[in-house]
């Protein structure tokens, strides 16, 4: 078992979150909790996605303990909103580099 470092207990859960459509990728997307632990209506209402977005929650072996999320999109979205959404998410939900 890894020992947490004092800087990495302060810092609030992350997660890899990927935009499944355009294969946007946005590395550092904060969480209240870790999304293993969320529900998908937790992080939906996080995430401000709609209910016609389906979201997956993989726990990858190589990412060093960090989640995946990933949003695949129906059909009748457009691209816009699609991105409009991803924007949102990197605006208001990305860590904050200092």
């Amino acid at each position: 078992m890894e020992a947490v470092t004092e800087e990495a207990a302060d810092r609030p859960p992350m997660a890899t979150t990927i935009d499944l459509r355009n294969n946007i990728v946005i590395h550092g997307v904060v969480y209240p909790k870790d999304p293993r632990e969320m529900t998908v209506e937790e992080i939906r209402e996080h995430l401000f996605l709609p209910e016609q977005a389906a979201i997956e929650v993989v726990d990858p072996e190589d990412l060093d303990g960090q989640a995946e999320v990933g949003i695949a999109w129906a059909k009748e979205y457009k691209g816009k909103v699609v991105l409009d959404h991803v924007r949102r998410i990197i605006r208001e939900r990305m860590a904050e580099v200092v």
